[in-house]
């Protein structure tokens, strides 16, 4: 069983749970040969915190003296490692070397019995270049394969590989086709030629388009992906495991490994490396040791797992996108990849937080195209109302926030004009009243962007005066000139406040939330430090809460019931059923496996809703899940309650 324990985006940190241990995710399974062990698993384990390895079973099997003493001993006896063991099934020597002696029932049947803890199903392996029909049998007859293979697995583990070649719609089918099995793992099959060719855009778009459809509480595999270089992006992608001999069979040829790419020992003058191996021998010593291979090996190890180490921690800080945009600039075809994601843009959308912790960090020209930029225009599109003006100004963008920044123009302009104001923010054109939110107050960007990005940002600019977003002539902001050709005000001045408290409602809960919480007597309670907005109340209860981290709002109990009497079910919910709901009402987090449905639209860290099957109010948390997640996972948070309503 697999369960979530941290996230930032697609991309998990997940426990996955085995008959000889848990394995924390994202992690590598170095393959281990037990004809040609480099580095003893055992040794692994103590020196870079190998957790998990895989081997292969059909190597095992067609050894009459491996085979003999897996089948006595067991498979942990056999290559020396008391912890979780995956077997690979002989697929890739299948398609190597043409048929082989062996039935897909027999080789699963041979891992279950020498004690494989997540066997793999004998699966057809197809090419990038292999064309669509013969992609779509191979296709066909592996999902039959996988189905005959859950059917006889036992208490195994199951592996079952999604195939398709270079095709999105047959990978499709494969993940969806396949999430209806008795899997327990999903690698992604038949990408070791693109990886080796550098098609990793291919590589992109083949990953994605089977993540898309697959069961998310099964984590997904990346078959053969073993550099460094590549394990960013792929966990980005929301891959969970990784296996390769590449270490070893580097280490043979002398080449080693870094998170930037491969050197030859041979033509280093400097070891740039802070492992072990490195940090205690120069490049002359290393390339005349007589052990040089299994050092090569174990630093090529060391670099792999330190850079899942750096992974997992930008994981944790939310900042898995600034790292991925580091590691593909360090090959343009790595870069390819990242940029094909763009491709994918309304699918990872769904599941990048509402917020982050650290601020929003602009790396490199891919930095405008994430999701959460993605989304900030998408949403001011749909749901920022702007209020009646006699003219729209555009203020140069300046330091955050500039409704502080611009304090005194603003001031004067309002005193003469019904204008209302715009910050030239390089995501896009951003209302006053959303200056505090996130990403646009929390982000660090350069101050020259680059050409191409001011054309793009010329683009959107025309993308919202299209949808009407500008009432009046947009005006470019150039000083008292600007002043005077203002036309006069007609009515009193706005409440910059509220307009901020309605604006950011809408933008965070929906068109029209903002009216629904506002409705009744007002009073907002501002911070004495900052004269920021930090309570609202609204006919003396408490409805919302300002968090100066992301200037998003936490909803409280109060404000929840406005929001059910506004919307309809689901939205804006999470229904749990009646074990849970006593329990949630108590102040208890909602947990997998007792949620009965949920608004789609929830995406991870939304203020949400939780009631019971009756539409009554039990709590407000913040979900840690998108709604697919939260009813596809049998363990872990989906939402973290922060209030509950007791028994009222």
């Amino acid at each position: 069983m697999f369960e979530l324990k941290d996230r930032d985006g697609l991309a998990r940190i997940g426990i996955l749970r085995t008959a000889h241990g848990d394995i924390e995710t994202p992690t590598l399974l170095p393959v281990i040969n037990p004809n040609q062990i480099t580095v003893s698993p055992a040794e692994m384990r103590e020196k870079v915190g190998m957790q998990a390895m895989i081997t292969n079973s059909y190597i095992i099997r067609k050894s009459d003296n491996l085979r003999d003493i897996a089948l006595e001993k067991g498979l942990h006896h056999l290559v020396g490692f008391d912890g979780p063991i995956m077997t690979d099934s002989g697929t890739f020597q299948a398609h190597v070397y043409g048929k082989i002696e062996l039935k897909p029932l027999e080789i699963i049947e041979f891992q279950k019995t020498i004690g494989s803890d997540i066997g793999t199903v004998l699966d057809l392996f197809s090419e990038p270049d292999d064309g669509y029909e013969k992609v779509q049998n191979d296709l066909t007859e592996t999902i039959t394969r996988t189905k005959m293979s859950a059917e006889n697995k036992g208490n195994m583990m199951l592996a079952g590989p999604i195939q398709g070649g270079r095709f999105p719609e047959l990978r499709e089918h494969a993940a969806r086709e396949m999430s209806k099995l008795d899997c327990d793992v999903f690698p992604v099959g038949g990408v070791v030629p693109m990886m080796e060719r550098q098609m990793y855009s291919t590589l992109v778009n083949a990953t994605l388009s089977a993540k898309k459809f697959l069961d998310p509480s099964k984590p997904v595999h990346l078959f053969g992906a073993g550099h460094p270089m590549l394990f960013a992006l792929a966990t980005l992608m929301g891959c969970d495991m990784f296996d390769s001999s590449a270490y070893a069979k580097f280490a043979r040829e002398g080449r080693m490994m870094f998170s930037d790419g491969t050197r030859f020992l041979a033509e280093m003058r400097e070891l740039p490396c802070h492992c072990q191996v490195c940090s205690t021998h120069t490049a002359d010593e290393l390339r005349n040791s007589p052990s040089k291979d299994k050092l090569l090996a174990l630093h090529n190890l060391h670099v792999s797992f330190s850079e899942l180490r750096s992974i997992k921690q930008a994981i944790h800080e939310g900042r898995l996108w600034e790292l991925a945009e580091t590691r593909c600039r360090s090959h343009p075809t790595l870069l390819d990849g990242l940029r094909c994601m763009a491709n994918h843009t309304e699918f990872l959308e769904r599941h990048e937080p509402l917020s982050r912790t650290l601020a929003y960090l602009y790396t490199s020209r891919e930095s405008y195209h994430r999701p959460t930029v993605t989304r900030l225009r998408k949403r001011i599109l749909e749901r920022y109302e702007p209020p009646n003006s006699s003219a729209e100004i555009l203020l140069p963008d300046a330091t955050k926030p500039y409704s502080r920044t611009f304090a005194e123009p603003i001031a004067n302009a309002l005193k003469i004009s019904d204008a209302h104001f715009w910050a030239d923010a390089l995501f896009c054109p951003v209302p006053l009243e959303l200056d505090e939110m996130y990403p646009i107050s929390q982000s660090v960007v350069p101050e020259f962007p680059g050409q191409d990005i001011i054309g793009e940002k010329e683009k959107v600019l025309a993308q919202f005066r299209d949808a009407g977003k500008f009432p009046s002539p947009l005006r470019i902001w150039n000083g008292i000139e600007t002043l005077e050709g203002l036309p006069p005000r007609s009515g009193s001045l706005p409440d910059m406040n509220l307009m901020r408290v309605k604006a950011v409602a809408d933008i965070q809960f929906g068109k029209g939330a903002g009216n629904a919480l506002l409705d009744g007597k007002v009073k907002l309670v501002l911070s004495s430090n900052t004269d920021r907005i930090r309570n609202v109340q609204v006919n003396g209860n408490h409805v919302l809460s300002m968090r100066a981290g992301d200037g998003f709002f936490s909803l409280k109990p109060a404000g929840g019931r406005m929001l059910l009497k506004a919307f309809p079910s689901p939205k804006l919910r999470v229904i749990v059923n009646a074990d849970s709901a006593e329990f949630n009402r108590l102040g208890r987090n909602v947990f997998c496996g007792f949620i009965v449905d949920a608004d789609p639209g929830i995406i991870p860290r939304d203020e949400v809703i939780i009631v019971n099957e009756s539409d009554e109010l039990c709590a407000i948390g913040q979900a840690m899940m998108t709604r697919e997640e939260m009813l596809a996972f049998r363990r872990g948070i989906a939402v973290k309650v922060r209030d509950g309503v007791g028994n009222d």
